[in-house]
């Protein structure tokens, strides 16, 4: 797994390959690490990416897209 640091949280892109079609799904969690706690979502959208490297490029922009609240379905808003 990769991460990058993005505004005080982690992302942790986990794509993974779909047995039928062999194509790539964007997984990802986001954590938010401060003194005594730390806390975690995971998150998922449906597209599908042809290579692994695609798919992470991917989870990181879907990552900050969620971080920046440009994703009304998704929310790290009370992490």
């Amino acid at each position: 797994m990769d991460t990058i640091q993005y505004k005080g949280f982690e992302i942790q892109a986990a794509p993974y390959q779909l047995d039928d079609s062999g194509e790539w799904q964007v997984n990802l969690h986001i954590f938010r690490h401060r003194e005594h706690e730390s806390r975690s979502r995971k998150f998922s959208a449906g597209s599908s990416y042809k290579t692994r490297e695609e798919a992470m490029a991917n989870c990181f922009q879907f990552g900050k897209q969620i971080i920046d609240g440009q994703l009304p379905t998704c929310t790290v808003a009370d992490m």
